[in-house]
């Protein structure tokens, strides 16, 4: 398997896994109306937002889910979802290896005490499954707390399940 192909099975593995969670908390009054989790979530599809902005050379707001409910929060990372896919699948392989600068890397050199190295296009496309598989274990602990059973969204059990579609809110395939 080459890289962009791991690479568009990692983001569809996100979505899928986004979709599952984003259902699981819908259909349950206690976690919907959890601020933890909201505001988890809520941070998590803003920075998948944020680093398809960076990737398009849009601009930036670091606060464009912060105003969101559960129910808007689910439609803007379909939205965001479908948007990464199709810039996925127009790359190349040769564009994995162009430098990406992130506008927030000066501020990282100065909070770790260190010059942060150069990024690739790739190193970025793993960054954002990475940072939100991080995120959506906190949701699965918290959760947990509320007396949720999370659902399985590893990613070999995405594999297992024949590597299904994203599930999201208003698809014919719920």
């Amino acid at each position: 398997m080459d890289a962009l192909s791991l690479l568009l099975d990692q983001f569809r593995h996100m979505g899928w896994a986004d979709a599952l969670v984003l259902s699981t908390i819908s259909g349950n009054p206690v976690a919907a109306a959890d601020d933890c989790i909201l505001a988890k979530l809520r941070h998590l599809h803003a920075v998948q937002k944020i680093f398809l902005d960076v990737w398009l050379a849009r601009s930036l707001d670091p606060r464009v889910a912060d105003d969101l409910d559960l129910r808007a929060l689910f439609a803007f990372a379909r939205g965001v979802h479908q948007e990464s896919m199709r810039f996925l699948e127009a790359l190349t392989p040769a564009e994995l290896e162009r430098v990406v600068e992130l506008p927030w890397s000066k501020t990282a050199t100065a909070k770790l005490g260190f010059e942060v190295a150069a990024h690739t296009l790739a190193e970025t496309l793993v960054q954002v499954p990475q940072h939100s598989a991080y995120h959506r274990g906190q949701v699965s602990a918290r959760l947990r707390e509320l007396g949720v059973d999370p659902p399985m969204t590893d990613f070999i059990a995405w594999v297992w399940r024949h590597k299904p579609d994203a599930a999201w809110s208003g698809d014919d395939r719920e």
